[in-house]
């Protein structure tokens, strides 16, 4: 298992940024099964940004339950000729942000959105 000092060292000083797929880096307009949307050009400009500055970029998505739908989350970002960047599901304490559409950011032990 991975620590938190793999991850640092791996993403050459510790920024792991987590992203959501559907409707944040793919466009989306309501589940379709297997089908994933085209690419949102300006997210992926952002993201490859972070990456060549040597963020780890993790793609972060419900989608990603199980090997199947991982792989095809994979074979997606080849198509779009993206990084084989890391696919889950699972929310890992490396993440130092997260961007996502549907999220609300709250200011911490306050209950309160900033």
């Amino acid at each position: 298992m991975k620590t938190f000092e793999d991850f640092f060292k791996e993403s050459k000083g510790g920024q792991v940024l987590a992203c959501d797929l559907d409707g944040t880096l793919a466009q989306y307009d309501g589940y379709k099964g297997d089908i994933i949307g085209d690419p949102i050009p300006k997210m992926v400009e952002k993201l490859m940004e972070k990456h060549k500055k040597g963020h780890k970029i993790v793609i972060f998505t419900a989608r990603a339950s199980s090997e199947e739908k991982i792989q095809l989350i994979k074979e997606w970002l080849k198509k779009h000729k993206l990084p084989d960047w890391e696919v889950t599901n699972i929310k890992k304490s490396s993440f130092s942000e997260f961007w996502d559409d549907r999220a609300y950011r709250v200011k911490k032990n306050t209950g309160e959105f900033e």
